[in-house]
């Protein structure tokens, strides 16, 4: 989650990348002797803080919107011979969480090795934030921190918690394992996550062959655009998050794989957009768009034709080609290449007048669909075993990762690359400040801009964002 400036869009969410380390002596406890401590509580004993700054900026976000102090611990493992919920209530006390805000605040304890969590609440909230609600969030971790990117799992929760805190009804009550999710795949991604593996494009794939089965022809793509739609938004009202439908592009499949969604997720997906009712459709090419009304909080959904005729949904280009902020309801477009953009002006839907990058990075070129992604992937990577100087090769190979999969780890790894090749190359700088947000890697996104603000002097806005996202990033108060 970020705050939003004046011009710059960015999709972060509360990202999470965790190792384990060794403990030594007192850890955390020298964070506590007294009652004095930061005004948003992040302590983290990992060894691993490239998401620190984020993780702090979500407390901060939290406590405008709802008046509640929120605290995050993250341990690479619970002391020896504690339990979560001794060493929650002790933090929980030590801390003094809540004492500025009447007693109302949140503490989210989380153990990396022993894959738990904790979500502790004063008693002013534990009317509204109840131990069932805790207990099922403390489960659903279980599951969805072991995911690719447990980021979309942390930031609900925060979000989820604080509205209910607030006494809102809006987000869903609890979460669960989706009940396509093979248990197998997970627990062997468990130890890798930890770890600090990455699954494979094959691991993923293999994940969803082996999927239980499940009656998903009503859900195959349609030669009619609007079709697919109506069964796509069926699918999400009936809270499917089964990355086989038929009428996902194999990218949209991917995704799915790498961010599991359970049947809380899809149907309030599908409520926020039953509430921008009446939607539109309009087509560019072999893309159409299905846009929401103005003022209520979406991102439109993208299909995509093949060279059959048929419409299929590509969620990733909701995420690669949009941008909603965390705390806005219109969406941007990001690129000026966008083929949509003349459409939404013409249609006179709000901040259309300029990109959030304009011209300084573009779309890749589509390939016709459907092709092999695994193919397309083989056909990169030796290229750049061919030329392994080439810059444009990594390049390339990350625009597929985020572009067709959003699978935006693997798109940072290939960016990096090719920016340690080619440091003066703007466009890749571009992209990896965008990829850094998404990924909620703050350090990362403000050397970019940095870079950027001093090699475009005369670009005012670069500038304008650098420093406001510099000051708003300063907790040094």
């Amino acid at each position: 989650m970020t705050p939003r400036p004046e011009r710059m869009a960015s999709r972060t969410s509360l990202a999470l990348v965790l190792s384990v380390a060794v403990i030594g002596g007192a850890f955390l406890w020298q964070h506590t002797r007294g009652p004095k401590h930061d005004r948003y509580v992040l302590i983290n004993e990992t060894s691993s803080h490239d998401f620190d700054l984020a993780l702090r900026m979500s407390l901060k976000l939290a406590e405008k919107k709802s008046g509640i102090e929120n605290a995050l611990v993250l341990l690479p493992a619970l002391p020896e011979g504690k339990t979560i919920e001794g060493t929650a209530s002790e933090l929980f006390s030590k801390l003094r969480i809540g004492a500025r805000h009447d007693d109302r605040g949140i503490l989210y304890l989380y153990s990396v090795k022993d894959n738990l969590l904790k979500i502790e609440v004063s008693y002013a909230l534990e009317g509204e934030i109840t131990d069932s609600y805790c207990g099922h969030m403390e489960d659903a971790a279980r599951t969805y921190m072991l995911s690719e990117v447990p980021q979309d799992f942390l930031s609900e929760l925060i979000i989820t918690t604080n509205l209910r805190g607030m006494g809102s009804k809006i987000e869903p009550a609890s979460k669960q394992r989706p009940e396509w999710l093979n248990a197998e795949f997970l627990s062997g991604g468990a130890g890798a996550l930890v770890h600090g593996y990455s699954k494979s494009l094959d691991d993923y794939t293999r994940a969803i062959q082996h999927l239980p089965q499940a009656q998903l022809s009503e859900f195959r793509a349609s030669m009619d655009a609007n079709t697919t739609l109506q069964r796509y938004l069926l699918s999400l009202e009936l809270g499917v998050g089964d990355p086989r439908l038929p009428l996902l592009t194999e990218g949209s499949r991917i995704f799915r794989a790498a961010v599991p969604r359970d049947e809380s997720q899809q149907k309030r997906i599908f409520e926020f957009f039953q509430a921008a009712t009446p939607y539109r459709l309009v087509y560019a090419n072999d893309l159409a768009l299905l846009v929401p009304q103005p003022g209520k909080s979406n991102l439109p959904f993208v299909l995509r034709r093949a060279t059959d005729g048929l419409w299929y949904v590509d969620e990733p280009k909701s995420w690669t080609y949009f941008h909603r902020f965390e705390d806005d309801v219109d969406f941007l477009v990001k690129y000026a290449d966008n083929p949509f953009l003349p459409q939404l002006r013409a249609m006179g839907m709000p901040q259309m007048e300029s990109a959030v990058y304009g011209n300084h990075a573009r779309t890749p070129a589509r390939p016709a669909y459907p092709f092999a992604l695994a193919q397309a992937v083989d056909a990169m990577e030796y290229r750049i075993r061919a030329a392994p100087n080439d810059a444009a090769n990594y390049a390339s190979l990350g625009d597929l990762y985020l572009f067709e999969m959003n699978w935006i780890t693997k798109a940072i790894a290939y960016y990096e690359k090719a920016e340690s090749l080619a440091p003066n190359e703007l466009e890749y700088r571009w992209r990896l400040m965008d990829l850094y947000l998404n990924d909620s890697r703050a350090d990362k996104m403000l050397a970019e801009l940095k870079f950027l603000s001093e090699h475009l002097p005369k670009d005012t806005d670069t500038r304008a964002w650098y420093e406001y996202y510099k000051k708003e990033y300063d907790f040094s108060d």
